[in-house]
């Protein structure tokens, strides 16, 4: 009996991991005496245990790799193979790829410890110093182009299209595969999509980019910014390759949290927008500056990414789809139902229940450096620190969502804009080149609904008085906020008054900019007259060599009311009588509640009840 189940599995796990064991690359990397008289033990792999961790039946080393698996040589053999690389910063490589045996890199590809940075390798120093390289930054993998390091279309569908060719054919026409919202933004200077916080795309822009700016601009500088902006936009390994779970450097598996914040390879993918930028993101923790903000309920229930935000054939929709904003009700389906049929049916569950954001609290694009080198479009974002509350505002649909207003300039301008008011991110049908090399089509359509961010702005417009005389184009920056979802922020700070206040309180610190951190802070008051940002305290900036002043802190320079917006209603619209009744009676029936003993039934009326006064009463009355 023994002996036939042991037949029983082994046939089973024949038939399951089928690795090709005439295979060039098993014959020598499975060899591990071999590998090691080569001086590459690192290279040495079970093909049993990559069958098992990459759980793909029949796939083989070349589907993924490339190269020719039948040929006996290590020259002919690996001769196109794809490889991970490195990204290294030094005098002679700009945000560029670096390979890893050149890198020094020896160890496997798995995570070195714990946090974001787990999956950063170490080079050999002699070997970096040797190529110009001061540090590597990131570690890519093999479906980017070394060159641009975007995700290459024509890589997916030469490796993973082999057996998933629908998935890759879905994948590369989307928002996401294509980066199409993104590249859209082609100049500073217009009213729609706008200047925003990511600049400009830089990919198949150059001589645009060129006529807008007033100061030397080369296409190595434009290069290197479009290579540090390609990062962060994911392709089918950045999702699905898992080598950071620490089960295999063949892992493959479906998209977590995880993955969707970078798999440990820093702050990249979502980390940057939501929790560097926005200030609410999901995770925070160590991705989020300052480190310390509250984390959300629902990371702390083990939610992933994926249970609210569900992809279609590998669309991933917009950012305010319906889908995701109606995940609440799969949880909270009373909560939900209590809220739509009350006063507060228009207003966002995450406009009460996000409180404290963080990240950034100015962004200004000026004289900096990007990938280690010297560029007019230095992006001066690390005025890291909190704002107190969300800015509440009504959006397209009418719908009242949670903003952090922030002030925003980008420098060296050639052309002029002019204010607008209030504007919601929307991108007007327009064409876009795409980068054939890689396998992207030569021209695809962008449209973007002002309903699909919620993302507000206001141009503020051009100023010409800086001291160095170059234009400048203001704005107020107004992301929304989805994430950190938690205790709600109380009635008292909607309705004990129609203006809304929030502080922010900030430090900054880059080398290439200051010579030491320093701190300040402003208060942001929306009202019937507009947005104002006053109380503006900063400590004077010891700057670095060749930085001014005006290139990371214009506010410094300019009048203290240079982003203030006259003429746009952002006031809480209540009437006083009603509100104040209504307060009265929800503080009777909870003081009542309190009375009664009872569990979970009474709990759950009191939650419901600052949601939805009558259906609280309806059911304690029906209990």
């Amino acid at each position: 009996m023994n002996t036939l189940l042991t037949m029983l599995m082994l046939l089973l796990a024949t038939q399951a991991w089928a690795f090709d064991a005439k295979s060039q690359c098993v014959i020598c990397h499975g060899d591990k005496g071999k590998m090691e008289s080569l001086g590459a033990a690192s290279m040495y792999l079970d093909p049993a245990q990559v069958d098992r961790e990459v759980g793909m039946d029949g796939a083989t080393c070349a589907d993924c790799h490339l190269g020719d698996s039948a040929q006996p040589s290590k020259e002919a053999s690996h001769k196109d193979m794809l490889r991970p690389f490195v990204v290294g910063v030094g005098p002679k490589v700009k945000g560029q790829a670096v390979s890893r045996a050149d890198a020094g890199v020896l160890k496997p590809i798995a995570p070195l410890g714990d946090g974001m940075d787990r999956m950063l390798p170490e080079g050999d120093p002699k070997k970096l110093e040797g190529l110009g390289v001061k540090m590597l930054t990131g570690i890519e993998w093999h479906d980017r182009d070394p060159e641009t390091l975007a995700y290459s279309p024509k890589v997916a569908e030469q490796t993973c299209g082999r057996c998933h060719a629908k998935e890759v054919k879905d994948y590369n026409s989307s928002a996401k595969g294509l980066l199409k919202h993104q590249r859209a933004f082609r100049k500073w200077a217009e009213p729609l999509p706008g200047p925003q916080n990511c600049g400009m795309w830089f990919g198949q822009n150059y001589e645009n980019m060129k006529s807008q700016t007033s100061v030397p601009f080369t296409a190595a500088q434009n290069a290197a910014t479009d290579r540090s902006c390609n990062t962060c936009h994911p392709g089918c390994n950045d999702c699905h390759y898992k080598p950071f779970t620490g089960k295999g450097r063949h892992s493959y598996g479906k998209p977590d949290t995880d993955s969707c914040y970078g798999g440990g390879r820093a702050s990249i993918c979502h980390a940057g927008p939501m929790d560097r930028r926005r200030g609410a993101g999901y995770v925070r923790g160590e991705y989020a500056f300052p480190s310390n903000l509250p984390r959300g309920a629902h990371i702390k229930a083990g939610v992933q990414c994926l249970d609210c935000h569900k992809p279609v054939n590998h669309q991933f929709g917009h950012l305010a789809s319906d889908d995701a904003r109606g995940a609440c009700a799969k949880c909270h389906a009373d909560i939900v139902k209590a809220v739509q049929t009350s006063s507060h049916s228009k207003v966002d569950c995450a406009a009460c229940h996000i409180t404290v954001s963080g990240a950034y609290q100015y962004t200004f694009w000026g004289k900096g450096n990007f990938a280690g080198v010297e560029t007019p479009y230095g992006k001066h974002k690390e005025y890291y620190g909190t704002r107190d509350l969300p800015t509440l505002i009504k959006n397209a649909s009418g719908r009242w969502i949670p903003v952090k207003p922030y002030p925003m300039a980008v420098l060296n301008q050639t052309m002029e804009l002019g204010p607008t008011g209030l504007l919601f991110r929307s991108i007007p049908k327009r064409s876009v080149p795409g980068n054939v090399r890689i396998g992207e089509p030569p021209v695809f359509e962008v449209s973007r609904a002002a309903t699909d961010v919620n993302d507000a702005f206001i141009i503020v417009g051009t100023r010409n008085d800086l001291p160095s005389g170059n234009k400048a184009i203001l704005w107020v920056q107004m992301d929304k906020l989805s994430h950190a979802l938690g205790q709600p922020r109380g009635c008292a700070t909607c309705h004990d008054s129609h203006v809304q206040v929030g502080k922010s309180e900030w430090s900054y610190f880059e080398s290439k900019d200051v010579a030491k951190r320093f701190k300040g802070s402003y208060t942001v008051t929306a009202d019937k007259n507009g947005i104002r940002f006053s109380d503006t305290v900063w400590e004077t900036p010891i700057m670095a060599a060749n930085r001014k002043v005006e290139d990371i802190a214009p506010f410094a320079v300019l009048p203290k009311d240079a982003w203030d917006v006259k003429g746009i209603d952002l006031s809480i619209p209540f009437d006083e009588k009603k509100t104040g009744k209504e307060r009265g009676e929800l503080d009777k029936f909870l003081a009542e509640l309190g009375k009664r003993k009872g569990g979970d039934e009474l709990r759950k009326i009191r939650v419901i009840a600052y949601h939805n006064l009558e259906m609280a009463q309806k059911m304690l009355k029906a209990l």
